[in-house]
C-alpha cells in the first residue's frame, strides 16, 4: 500500500502518492494504483507522480481521496512472473459503492452496489472481479449489488481494512468475460 498525497488540477491532472521504496521503477513505467494502470511521470525519493486523463478521473475514486488515504500499489507482471490471480489490465470500468461490511469467521463479507445495469452480464457467482486492484471471487450476484469474501491476509495487506460503508471503490470487470461477450455479440 501507499498513501495518497495530492491530486493537482492545473494544466495537467497529477496524482501524487507516497509508495515507499519501489525497486527498479523509473519514469515511463506503469504501476497500478487502486487498480488503475498509471504511467510514472515523476519520482522524488518515495513520492511518485502520475498524469490522469479526465476519463480516468471520471471512472475512478481518485477524486474522493483525502491526503493520507491508503491506496493499493501493484507493479506490473513480467512474462517470467507467477500469475497469482485472474488477468487484470488496470483499465477501470467505473466505481461501485460499499453497501455492507460483515466480519465473519475466516473472512469478511463485503457487498457493493453497482449502478450500471450493463455490468450484471459480466458478474457471475464464482467469477472474477477486481476491486481497487484486488483480484477477487464473486460470492453473490444480485440485480443491483454483488458480494465478495475477503480472507484475513488480503484484508490486512490491502486498503480494504480501512473501507467504510458508502465509499466508492474502483472496479474492473472480468477481462476474459468482456472479450467473450464482445466476440459473441458482434453484429
Amino acid at each position: 500500500m501507499g498513501k495518497f498525497i495530492s491530486l493537482e488540477r492545473k494544466s495537467n491532472l497529477t496524482l501524487s502518492i507516497d509508495a515507499g521504496p519501489l525497486e527498479k521503477v523509473k519514469i515511463g513505467d506503469s504501476i497500478a494504483v487502486n487498480g488503475a494502470c498509471l504511467t510514472v511521470v515523476g519520482i522524488d525519493n518515495t513520492l511518485y507522480k502520475f498524469n490522469l486523463s479526465l476519463e480516468t478521473l471520471r471512472l475512478s475514486n481518485f477524486g474522493d481521496l483525502i491526503r493520507g488515504s491508503y491506496v493499493n500499489i501493484e507493479l506490473p507482471l513480467t512474462l517470467q512472473g507467477f500469475l497469482g490471480g485472474h488477468l487484470v489490465s488496470g483499465h477501470l470500468d467505473g466505481v461501485v459503492r460499499v453497501k455492507a461490511i460483515n466480519k465473519g469467521i475466516g473472512s469478511t463479507h463485503f457487498s457493493f452496489i453497482y449502478q450500471d445495469s450493463q455490468w450484471k452480464k459480466f458478474l457471475i457467482p464464482k467469477g472474477s472481479v477486481t476491486l481497487n486492484g484486488i483480484s477477487l471471487t464473486l460470492s453473490e450476484v444480485k440485480s443491483s449489488y454483488f458480494s465478495v469474501e475477503i480472507i484475513p491476509h488480503t484484508l490486512e495487506s490491502t486498503n480494504f481494512k480501512y473501507a467504510k460503508v458508502g465509499e466508492r471503490v474502483n472496479l474492473e470487470l472480468d477481462m476474459i468475460g468482456k472479450y467473450l461477450y464482445n466476440l459473441a455479440h458482434r453484429s
